[in-house]
């Protein structure tokens, strides 16, 4: 789900794109990249060019908590921009015949050649609903100096990803001081567009970008040290098709793209008077795309934004299906 204390709400993701188009290649700015430490193997077999910042290491187990560094670049679907940019047409296309007054986002990051495929909206904030669950399990393991926890504690961080269980997601924000730790996360990480909530008792009206949500996930799968990285990365590979509180999280990437391996945090609820979908994941074999679609809509709309992030999704098949 994605409110927070009292707040049972439902809610989306939308995945972001900006693409320039032209004869030449169009380098945009995107969330910086991490470099691996040697004592952390990647999760696919080629390990992305783009410079990034240093993550914890086997050997140094408590990463340092820093101003965020200067953003890197990449360059936009290196091999046609063109291209990217009639897919993203094609995506927003898609996610507004589902419902015109969305608002959309979404990004797609190739790690195997460290580029972003394709992206819209990307640096717009939306309202993070259950996918701030990501940075509540990642402080938790940063304050452990990135111990993998044994018994209920170990327990209870598979239940907030997979199972997306809110009473516990409310006990762990608390415990690490609530809005306090989406601040250590953006400062360890590098994020852009993150920002706390106003509210500090509701962690799901924490905001996000989908190029935010990008290098979270390569800094999971790039950065973190083999045991923690399983264990959050098993946790997401075992979502259910039915959450703690009951809602579908079948939407967006798992009914869009489904693929053998896949790895997912979804999000939905209301924020204000906004209805929020968040699909965010792994997708292909070594975890090799990261996907965000974002969207939010009018609350009367909430019954109709799963279906149009799971519209956005699905437009990103032959992308993902031409760049395997």
């Amino acid at each position: 789900m994605g409110g927070g204390p009292g707040l049972r709400r439902l809610l989306a993701a939308v995945l972001v794109f900006t693409a320039g188009i032209g004869l030449t290649w169009t380098v945009v700015t995107i969330a910086p990249a991490m470099p691996q430490p040697a004592a952390v193997q990647p999760v696919t077999p080629t390990t992305p060019t783009a410079t990034t910042p240093a993550g914890p290491s086997a050997a140094s187990p408590s990463p340092p908590i820093t101003t965020a560094p200067a953003p890197t670049t990449a360059i936009i679907s290196a091999q046609a921009p063109e291209k990217a940019a009639a897919v993203a047409a094609t995506v927003q296309q898609a996610m507004h015949a589902a419902l015109p007054s969305a608002r959309v986002s979404f990004e797609v990051y190739d790690r195997q050649t460290a580029t972003v495929l394709t992206s819209q909206n990307q640096d717009q904030q939306f309202a993070a609903m259950s996918v701030v669950k990501l940075l509540i399990a990642l402080d938790s393991l940063a304050r452990n100096d990135w111990a993998v926890p044994g018994g209920a504690a170990q327990q209870q961080l598979h239940q907030i990803l997979a199972d997306s269980d809110d009473d516990i997601a409310d006990d762990m924000w608390n415990a690490a001081g609530g809005p306090a730790l989406v601040t250590r996360m953006v400062k360890l990480l590098g994020l852009t567009g993150t920002e706390p909530p106003v509210d500090p008792t509701e962690w799901g009206d924490t905001l996000i970008t989908a190029q935010d949500m990008v290098t979270i996930y390569r800094y999971i799968t790039d950065q973190l040290p083999t045991a923690d990285r399983v264990l959050l990365i098993t946790a997401l590979s075992d979502t259910p098709r039915y959450a703690a509180d009951g809602f579908d999280q079948y939407f967006g990437i798992p009914n869009g793209l489904p693929q053998p391996t896949c790895a997912t945090k979804q999000g939905w609820g209301t924020s204000g008077s906004d209805a929020v979908m968040n699909s965010t994941g792994l997708v292909g074999k070594d975890s090799r795309y990261v996907v965000v679609v974002l969207a939010s809509a009018s609350e009367n709309s909430y019954s109709k934004v799963p279906s149009t992030v799971t519209a956005g999704a699905s437009a990103l098949q032959d992308l993902i299906r031409g760049s395997s």
